[in-house]
Order: C-alpha cells, then structure tokens, then sequence
C-alpha cells in the first residue's frame, strides 16, 4: 500500500469519526434538557469542548488523529448511553 492510499485511508477514517462526534453531540443535545445537573456539568465541563477541538484539527490527519477521534467517540457514545439509562455499545 503507498503512502498516499495510507493517508487517504486515514484520513477517511478520522472523518467518519468526527461526523459520528457531530451527530452523537445533536442526539446528546436533544437528552440533556431531562439530564441530572451533574450530567450537564460533565457535557459541558468534560465532553462537548473536545467535539469543537477535534473538528477544528481534524485537518491535520495522522494514526494519532484516529486513535483521538476513536477514543473520544467512544467516550461520547457511553456518556450518550448512561444519559438514556442504557449500557454502552463498548
């Protein structure tokens, strides 16, 4: 595989990743309105400012960019299932 199908290929990946961060972040939006005060904290404080920092560095595709977009949008998808009362995919 060359250089370039590799980048592409990671490049591919990392933005599938920042849209399900995208659409994970509306569906959490729509839940929080019924979220513990304690669950809106953790959003705001701990989550959603990481969302706005991985999509405005997304540009910058590298194995390290995955595993960033990877690991949080699983953190993102099990704070999505503790707010609907579910247990997490992961």
């Amino acid at each position: 595989m060359d250089t370039k199908t590799i980048k592409d290929d990671v490049k591919t990946e990392v933005n599938k990743g920042v849209e399900r961060l995208s659409t994970l972040r509306d569906e959490v939006k729509l839940h929080l309105h019924l979220a513990s005060l304690d669950a809106k904290q953790e959003w705001n404080d701990k989550l959603e400012p990481h969302i706005n920092e991985m999509q405005t560095t997304a540009h910058q595709m590298s194995d390290a960019s995955r595993a960033a977009v990877g690991d949080l949008v699983k953190k993102v998808e099990a704070f999505y299932a503790k707010l609907r009362g579910t247990p997490s995919a992961s």
